[in-house]
């Protein structure tokens, strides 16, 4: 378990939970909580300008003291005058973190639609990007590979994208200042090199790699559809779950990824295995998935409209020492009229 001064990076939305509060003497460990929060009216627009006394966090039913929260954005939300905005700018962040996924099970089949995916990306980096903005470039062939580590260095990730294309071995070693937020710092690279060999093993070893970069993280994935050995497909539906498919879900909860999917196929087919799982990645960990991308340009809109910005709520919780679990956690709002949009809870524990 962690001390205070660790963080755990998570996001919540409204489910009950269940996990056991600490016995009357019982050793516990305090956790530093942060809660990454989208609030939007009910057209989709975000809401600027709230405060701790507007959310309401409850663990267990019981309500938390909410330490702090800061507004988390690439400031193309805040078109007024600073002077003028409903908040103190002084709590505005600026940092941003988008990772390019590319899911390339067939070369040759795969190629012209991977490279539609190349470059609706490339346009994002050039068309969206700010200078707060960073953006990481990887894939998974017979392993993970990184392409790129978080730069915002557009020629760097526009290098990164071309070799996509490409079988190569990736980037192993971080070359990025000590200090600076690094995938290839933190990632364990014997397990991305051999640990790594199905999609889901790769976004969980992703994941762990991106655990201690305080912030959210903004994965857009582009893939043909996802069936690993050990899965069961009759008459075009997946009936069960790979083993690697909950490890990967709790590496993303962790590390506080919320994954935007994208089925490469133009009108791929409507057979529910080509979208069950990206759907259901997507949806577990609060992002979106698109079906049938006739283009990616609207796909990446709406990371782009989603990442805008969030709320990053910060709260303490106590759970016995050494215990290790998934944390349900309930958020509201006072204002009724206010959509909030999150993820299910927090992993506490190692």
């Amino acid at each position: 378990m962690r001390s205070l001064t660790a963080v755990l990076l998570t996001a919540i939305i409204a489910l009950p939970a269940a996990a056991q509060q600490p016995a009357y003497g019982e050793r516990v460990d305090v956790t530093a909580v942060l809660l990454d929060v989208v609030v939007t009216d009910n057209r989709g627009n975000q809401i600027l300008g709230l405060t701790k006394d507007d959310f309401t966090v409850r663990e267990n039913g019981v309500k938390q003291t909410v330490d702090s929260v800061d507004y988390v954005t690439s400031r193309r939300l805040l078109t007024n005058r600073e002077e003028k905005l409903p908040f103190d700018v002084e709590h505005v962040k600026e940092e941003r973190y988008i990772v390019f996924f590319f899911d390339k099970p067939e070369a040759g089949a795969m190629f012209e639609h991977v490279a539609r995916a190349r470059r609706a990306a490339a346009e994002f980096i050039k068309e969206n990007m700010g200078g707060s903005d960073l953006a990481a470039v990887v894939g998974h062939d017979v392993r993970l590979k990184v392409y790129s580590d978080f730069t915002s260095n557009k020629q760097q990730l526009k290098k990164a994208l071309d070799r996509v294309a490409t079988f190569g071995p990736g980037e192993t070693k971080a070359t990025s200042p000590a200090g600076t937020p690094s995938i290839l710092r933190n990632i364990d690279s014997s397990e991305m090199m051999s640990g790594s060999g199905t999609v889901y093993e790769g976004l969980r070893v992703l994941a762990d790699g991106l655990r201690d970069i305080r912030g959210r993280k903004n994965l857009v994935l582009f893939s043909p559809g996802i069936v690993e050995p050990g899965e069961i497909v009759r008459g075009g539906i997946l009936l069960n779950t790979s083993r690697y498919y909950e490890p990967m879900i709790e590496a993303l909860h962790a590390a506080n990824v919320t994954v935007f999917a994208s089925n490469l196929v133009p009108n791929a087919p409507s057979e529910p295995v080509f979208h069950q799982t990206l759907e259901r990645i997507a949806g577990e960990t609060n992002g979106g998935y698109f079906r049938h991308a006739i283009s990616f340009t609207p796909v990446l809109e709406e990371v782009e409209k989603a990442s805008g910005g969030y709320y990053l709520i910060t709260y303490r919780s106590s759970k016995p020492r050494g215990a290790r679990g998934f944390q349900k956690v309930s958020v509201s709002i006072n204002n009724p009229e206010f959509v909030v949009k999150a993820r299910p809870g927090y992993v506490y524990g190692e």
